[in-house]
């Protein structure tokens, strides 16, 4: 493998490390949220029924509402802030997926030399020759249909490879 081959798989592995850990974070910080709406929900239904079991005026009623109404406003906020990270989450797993070079396996490679109809002899040599190095897969599958039999061609015996 080349430098500028090794550099790009490895900037591409960081970007992946980099957005998994993004999303390891994005996550506890979801149920840090989760953690303090329930613990404000717990604090909210204390008092009050701690209030509630003194006699109340209906003066006193009239001052829990705003409270209420605070409480109830802290709630929506905690549970769109709580929406907005995990769709962050999916369109980013979204991304992530569509962004991924697409792997191929050792079967489907041989299975395309076969398709290609390539001479058994250069078939086993081509197969050794590609499955050695991830980026001549990539690179090979990159190349329209009726082009893959020549560029493999190329690649094995082209002066670079001599």
């Amino acid at each position: 493998m080349t430098w500028p081959e090794n550099q790009e798989d490895n900037e591409e592995e960081d970007w992946m490390m980099n957005w998994d850990r993004r999303r390891r974070t994005a996550a506890v910080q979801v149920v840090c949220s989760v953690v303090y709406a329930l613990k404000l929900h717990q604090v909210y239904y204390s008092t009050k029924h701690h209030i509630n079991k003194s006699p109340t005026t209906l003066k006193g009623k009239k001052r829990n509402a705003p409270r209420d109404d605070l409480c109830r406003r802290e709630f929506e906020s905690i549970k769109e802030a709580i929406n907005s990270v995990a769709e962050a989450i999916r369109e980013g797993n979204t991304i992530a997926k569509r962004g991924q070079a697409r792997v191929y396996s050792e079967e489907e490679v041989f299975a395309e030399l076969v398709n290609l109809g390539v001479d058994k002899r250069l078939r086993y040599r081509g197969y050794t020759f590609l499955t050695q190095n991830a980026s001549r897969v990539r690179a090979f599958f990159g190349c329209p249909v009726e082009e893959r039999k020549n560029f493999l061609l190329q690649l094995m015996y082209g002066p670079h490879n001599l």
